[in-house]
């Protein structure tokens, strides 16, 4: 049976209802709470509580696609960063870009971003205490002291606003809390790993709390350069955050959260994986001489550190004001990134991406209202949300030009606001169903003034005319090489309908439908054309989901399963387009075609004794329906994932040791789509170029075994990552138009020691 034959035998089994909702129902003024356990005698599952409908509610009646992992999860499965989070929840991948592992491409379902510019937006939300970030860049911190990290599949845009079409990463950091204690984590590595983390939380009167986290990494380089003799892949990361709750009278609470992350790195390991002599100009011709299959030496020319800074600011208020209870959560974020690397990898001089750098800042302000009307019988929340955001783009792009090295800068400066309220409904309508509506009206504005000159990097002079100018070559620039195109205003309305029902023995059966958008954008800078500046509008997403979440076995299974189907609309992806009267394409972003994505997913917990297993499982069945790239894969989008996980505890004469077990394992990915040529007739990329940028099926084991001594207060643990030496690659990058493909590896064996004092 193909899975996808097991997936209609499985949805049909479920019985499952038309359409589901999100119930609302939880205490009204309660501070964010991690997963725990029930005190049964016999073992069973534990009880979680998730904020993924932006209130408390318990896992097991929230009526969506749901993956929560709690902080001794967290742990175990040693998830250090956002990244981490691929290998843990079905249908996500997360992957690398080319300017370095702290910025990140997030798909969810197949639904995946092709542009990382700050001229257009993720696909995925990454929503922190409640805050949402609107760049990916910057945005792979650290994971440390965290209650409850949650992964929403499907469109979110009613209760977590835009751009959340694919789903979103809901995480909840620890909060100060009455009582003092504390702790230290040292640990040592392979790759002179080095890792250090202290939690400090003091009470300080009767009414406040604060709390101190701070973090570092440091490991050398995972590769090197050969012609410069540079490590590659080294990492030095540095994390702190204080966090401070406060309880002015009884139905009034305070938060103060403020997080500094900093990261210092070397270029990413890129190899030469493809060349094509027949595709090629003469010029790149020495390039074919340095390909290789596999390794972790790089014969890369050039090694620029890569280097981010953000600081986030957070005041969050909640008001018990009786019959609702009001909550407001204002949030400033800034982020400064720096990277490049040698575009062709090798000492070929050819182009290099000298410097690729974005520097800005958010404000996002939230309210909400919310609270329980009709004898309980009807859960409503309310609320008003805005956006503003402004940034600097720019890249520094340099091929040598005759005896000089011309250089050319594409900078843009990019704002937009967005403006929105929502109300989400759920009501009672008989003692075990309950149906639910809402609904977000979005206004968006987004704005942008493009800088793009050209000049010889010896001298720093700016050429003469037009060919000083790109925008000018193009018929564009509107003085000192600017051009500032008419703003893109949009107006849209996300919005979810759904019925649950709970039968007898607890079991929730559910579904829904929802309408989620991603909005519109810019170009990247660089275009020679005013075509190539033409911006995109938004896209949209209609999804169908039903699902079952179960309890088993006197409650030692939780089996939750979800099975949907998704109408993909206005594209918008990288597609090569032909400028009027032009016989050579370019490549711009554009809303090319439609596409339907069915999907089956699968979470199941089981605890036998003291004995747990856990299983995550994503069938994901995307097919595009019109546009260029009918026929062809989704790119960064595996049709099947599958996450393992055993733990178990032994008794020892020192202490109880706690061993853990876990596998990942997906299927084959396309990184870029298998474009055709820049001339006509379109020429199809030969079998080579398709398999240089497809990752072929591959797992990754992890283990960690925990010694737990001095009545828990001191912890040995011993971990290991990709503990077999799977070679894979974390991202490839396609130059189908001059006949080369690079790739950069993940991450090898590695494994080490930590000890954990707690006070």
């Amino acid at each position: 049976m193909t899975p996808f034959a097991s997936l209609r035998v499985l949805a049909g089994s479920c019985a499952m209802p038309i359409l589901g909702g999100a119930a609302l129902a939880a205490p009204p003024d309660a501070p964010p709470a991690a997963p725990q356990a029930e005190a049964d005698a016999a073992p069973s599952v534990p009880r979680v509580i998730v904020t993924s409908q932006r209130r408390e509610q318990a896992l097991q009646d929230v009526p969506a696609a749901v993956t929560a992992i709690d902080a001794q999860d967290l742990a175990r499965r040693q998830l250090g960063d956002i990244k981490a989070l691929s290998a843990n929840a079905p249908s996500l991948l997360i992957s690398d870009t080319p300017v370095g592992k702290n910025n990140m491409i997030i798909g969810m379902r197949g639904i995946v971003p092709t542009s990382i510019s700050s001229n257009n937006d993720p696909t995925v939300g990454i929503y922190v205490n409640g805050v949402y970030y609107a760049r990916t860049a910057g945005a792979n911190a650290a994971l440390v002291d965290m209650d409850a990290v949650e992964v929403i599949r499907g469109p979110q845009g009613t209760l977590f606003g835009r751009n959340t079409i694919g789903g979103a990463l809901n995480m909840t950091t620890k909060a100060p809390k009455q009582v003092f204690e504390g702790s230290v984590v040292a640990g040592v590595g392979n790759y002179d790993q080095r890792a250090l983390t202290g939690i400090l939380n003091l009470p300080l009167g009767a009414t406040t709390a604060l709390r101190l986290v701070v973090d570092g990494l440091r490991h050398d380089g995972y590769g090197r350069s050969a012609p410069l003799g540079e490590p590659l892949g080294d990492e030095d990361r540095r994390y702190v955050r204080a966090s401070l709750r406060t309880r002015p009278s009884r139905d009034l609470l305070v938060d103060f959260t403020y997080d500094k992350f900093s990261s210092d790195a070397a270029s990413q390991v890129w190899i030469v994986n493809y060349f094509d002599p027949a595709i090629a100009a003469r010029a790149l011709a020495p390039i074919g001489r340095y390909v290789q299959d596999g390794g972790y030496t790089s014969q890369a020319g050039f090694n620029p550190r890569n280097t981010t800074d953000v600081n986030d600011s957070t005041v969050t208020l909640r008001w018990n004001a009786g019959p609702a209870t009001l909550k407001s959560i204002s949030a400033y974020r800034h982020l400064a990134t720096v990277s490049g690397y040698d575009l062709d990898a090798t000492p070929v001089f050819v182009n290099q991406l000298q410097r690729y750098a974005v520097d800005g800042h958010q404000f996002t302000q939230e309210l909400q209202v919310y609270g329980n009307a009709l004898d309980d019988r009807l859960d409503w929340i309310a609320g008003a949300y805005y956006l503003g955001e402004a940034l600097r783009d720019s890249s520094l792009v340099t091929t040598p030009s005759g005896t000089n090295t011309l250089g050319r800068l594409n900078e843009f400066d990019s704002r937009q606001t967005s403006v929105s309220v929502f109300g989400q409904l759920t009501y009672t309508v008989l003692p075990r169903l309950r149906a639910s509506a809402g609904a977000r009206l979005v206004r968006d504005e987004r704005s942008v003034d493009y800088n793009a000159p050209r000049y010889l990097v010896q001298t720093g002079a700016m050429l003469a005319g037009s060919a000083g100018c790109a925008l000018a070559a193009a018929g564009l620039d509107q003085g000192d090489c600017h051009y500032v195109p008419p703003s893109l205003r949009a107006r849209y309305v996300p919005w979810t309908l759904g019925l649950d029902y709970k039968l007898e023995d607890g079991t929730l059966v559910y579904g829904k439908v929802s309408r989620g958008f991603r909005s519109g954008g810019f170009q990247p800078a660089g275009a020679t054309s005013a075509f190539g500046y033409a911006p995109f509008d938004k896209e949209q997403a209609l999804s169908y989901e039903a699902g079952a979440k179960m309890e088993l076995l006197g409650r030692r299974l939780r089996l939750n399963l979800a099975t949907y189907l998704t109408k993909y609309k206005d594209i918008q992806q990288i597609a090569p387009q032909f400028p009027p009267g032009s016989t050579t394409t370019i490549s711009s972003v554009v809303n090319a075609g439609d596409a339907t994505i069915k999907g089956l997913e699968a979470d199941a917990l089981l605890r036998l004794a003291d004995l747990t297993v856990s299983a995550g499982i994503g069938l994901t069945d995307p097919e595009f329906d019109n546009g260029p790239f009918k026929g062809l894969s989704f790119v960064t989008t595996a049709k099947t994932t599958v996450a393992l996980g055993a733990d178990y505890p032994l008794a020892t004469p020192l202490g109880p040791l706690d061993l853990h077990l876990d596998y990942d394992w997906r299927a084959k990915v396309a990184y870029f789509q298998p474009v055709n040529t820049n001339t006509l007739p379109f020429q199809p990329l030969t079998a080579g170029q398709i398999a240089s940028n497809t990752q072929p099926a591959f797992g990754l084991l992890n283990a960690m075994a925990t010694l737990k001594l001095r009545g828990d207060r001191t912890r040995i643990s011993l971990w290991g990552k990709n503990l077999a030496g799977t070679y894979y690659w974390a991202r490839s990058n396609s130059f189908y138009i001059q006949g080369y493909n690079n790739q950069t590896p993940g991450d090898p064996r590695t494994f080490g020691v930590n000890l954990e004092l707690r006070f």
